[in-house]
């Protein structure tokens, strides 16, 4: 199924499957195991160095590959050195294209710590497929410096990006640049979610001395759920995986049929109600 309007390139489908696949991302960080479509296999486990003061590798995604597609998805925020990269929202210029902007420094840290070793695996596999990049989260953050250097540094100069719950990730100049080369990009948030609306789009000075700005990058995507958590369950990608279902149940339904342990588990995503208790 593919939307109309300014959102054409957007499929329910792929949203559906890729918010699954971020969610196995995690399962694999968290229990070093995760669970493939059929005709899906793993090629790559992307490792990164995540933290300021003692940045440590850690497991952030992987790439897997069917017969037509290839996959490149980044999990979120897990640990406290990923809150510390969160945090470290001073800007750098983008490193692997002249003249691109600024970026997020502790998102381009971590991605830049894995980025050679990335691209080398990338570059392995036929460009005669669809490649899709996808993140949530930091992962978002993530995704997007990935998916500009898959596009003007390797023959995939038309990757397919989503993103769910993504954090702004650079400055307007990055946002332009991104925005021309990568027409195929679809930026999923929840509008109760508060981690889109970070970093602020504008640090003015005595913050720096010429202040930082931000800015997202194209195309929205909006979805609406609310389950009385800013940045918890209103963010978890379960819940972001659940809502998007919701508007293609059949599909959803048949992929996780037939892929038992794939699709996860959306218990948590059922909004709560109640009331304060009486002493």
């Amino acid at each position: 199924m593919v939307s109309s309007g300014q959102d054409r390139i957007y499929s329910s489908e792929d949203a559906i499957v890729l918010s699954a696949m971020i969610h196995q991302a995690y399962q694999l960080f968290e229990m070093e195991s995760l669970v493939l479509p059929k005709g899906f296999s793993l090629r790559y486990t992307i490792r990164a160095l995540s933290g300021v003061e003692e940045p440590e590798p850690e497991v952030f995604g992987f790439i897997v590959e069917s017969k037509d597609k290839i996959i490149v998805a980044f999990r979120g925020t897990r640990t406290f050195n990923d809150n510390e990269s969160d945090q470290d929202l001073y800007q750098v210029p983008y490193p692997f294209v002249k003249n691109t902007g600024k970026t997020h420094r502790g998102f381009t840290c971590i991605y830049q710590s894995t980025r050679n070793e990335l691209i080398k695996n990338v570059k392995l596999l036929s460009r005669s497929k669809r490649l899709f990049v996808a993140g949530h989260s930091l992962g978002g953050g993530l995704a997007v410096l990935a998916a500009l250097d898959f596009a003007l540094n390797t023959k995939f100069n038309n990757p397919f990006v989503y993103t769910y719950g993504s954090p702004r990730v650079g400055d307007p100049a990055f946002a332009s640049r991104f925005n021309q080369s990568v027409k195929n990009s679809i930026r999923i948030a929840n509008v109760h979610d508060i981690i889109p609306t970070l970093p602020d789009q504008a640090y003015l000075p005595p913050f720096t001395k010429r202040g930082i700005y931000y800015r997202h990058v194209n195309k929205k995507y909006p979805l609406s759920f609310q389950l009385n958590s800013l940045a918890a369950r209103n963010h978890e990608i379960v819940c972001y995986f659940n809502f998007l279902s919701e508007r293609n149940p059949e599909f959803t339904k048949s992929l996780c049929a037939a892929n038992q342990g794939f699709c996860p588990d959306t218990e948590l995503c059922v909004p709560f109600i109640g009331i304060c208790s009486e002493k």
